[in-house]
């Protein structure tokens, strides 16, 4: 009994001792530079929002953070990097809804778990749609002139989507079932590549990210039809949400930055206030909705958490409509 005793004394000084040593790591949080680290290559929107936000943020707490680039495997090991690592402030993730939300769906084991394994500190912008758009020689200027003449020319119109952006791939499959269209559906590894094939007539109607289609739009070979959002987007107040001709097509995407779980509350508190001053620069919004991003301002650790959990419980829905069979 007394042994007993003694196991249990040292287990819960054990306890205390990390307890105090973590809120001791936090009082002086930073004292090194911090890693954020990014689940795509440089160059992308997603690394440059990250670079922009790493910068910005390393002058506010006088410590450099730098990002980290992990591409490849849908995020996977970004997100599994992110999750393993120490919960004391120095390693955090800027995520997506691709790691947090499509994963979860689209793989039967994953090596990290979305909705435990990380503590949410920031939106970076809320859920941002989809852009449908055409090739300018497909004589149709809407969303209902699309859905008619799909109807009337059954299995001979293909709609392309980038299936490594995850939002846009599912936001093509969703359009197409919805609308009980027939599109041939035709996936590309490639966004760039996608792109010029439907400016060029190879494909002539494609869902991507509404930064995704702007440069090619601005050259008139491909016109914007409609956004996956719930709402029209404020960067294009004249282009329709698509759900207003098919309903219950809303899909978006957003980025987050999150931590490792167990992160000190006091750190993320931190976190956030900076990347919310950051986020609410009216240079920054402008710079936002230029890539098709839109963000509302500062927000709450606890509201971007339920941002998330929404996500990530729309993309179980989605999963089970659409048929996903994980790999």
């Amino acid at each position: 009994m007394v042994r007993k005793l003694k196991a249990i004394l040292r287990f819960a000084l054990c306890c205390a001792t990390v307890s105090v040593a973590g809120w001791a790591n936090a009082e002086t949080w930073p004292s090194r530079p911090i890693k954020l680290i990014v689940p795509t290559g440089p160059g992308t929107a997603t690394d440059v929002m990250a670079r922009l936000i790493a910068d910005d943020v390393s002058r506010a707490i006088g410590q450099p953070m730098f990002v980290a680039n992990m591409p490849g495997a849908s995020g996977i090991l970004a997100h599994e990097t992110a999750a393993h690592a120490a919960p004391d402030g120095y390693t955090l993730l800027f995520t997506n809804t691709s790691g947090m939300a499509i994963n979860l769906i689209s793989f039967k084991q994953l090596p990290y778990d979305p909705t435990h394994d990380f503590a949410a500190i920031a939106l970076v912008c809320d859920p941002a749609p989809q852009m449908l758009s055409v090739n300018t020689d497909l004589p149709v200027s809407t969303v209902s002139d699309l859905v008619a003449y799909a109807k009337s020319n059954p299995a001979k119109l293909s709609i392309a989507f980038d299936n490594t952006a995850g939002a846009a791939a599912f936001a093509a499959k969703l359009f197409n079932k919805r609308g009980d269209l027939g599109l041939v559906e035709v996936p590309y590894r490639s966004s760039a590549q996608m792109i010029q094939d439907v400016a060029s007539g190879l494909n002539r109607v494609m869902m991507s990210s509404i930064a995704a289609a702007t440069a090619v739009v601005q050259t008139a070979r491909v016109r914007q039809l409609a956004v996956t959002s719930d709402k029209r987007f404020p960067g294009l107040p004249d282009l329709p949400a698509l759900k207003e001709f098919v309903p219950g097509v809303v899909m978006n995407g957003f980025f987050a930055i999150v931590a490792p779980a167990g992160t000190p509350k006091v750190v993320v508190a931190r976190l956030n206030a900076e990347i919310g001053k950051y986020v609410e620069n009216p240079d920054i919004q402008n710079r936002m909705l230029s890539l098709g991003l839109v963000s509302a301002g500062n927000n709450s650790p606890e509201y971007s958490a339920d941002i998330i959990h929404q996500e990530q419980e729309q993309w179980r829905a989605f999963g089970k409509e659409l048929n996903v069979e994980p790999q």
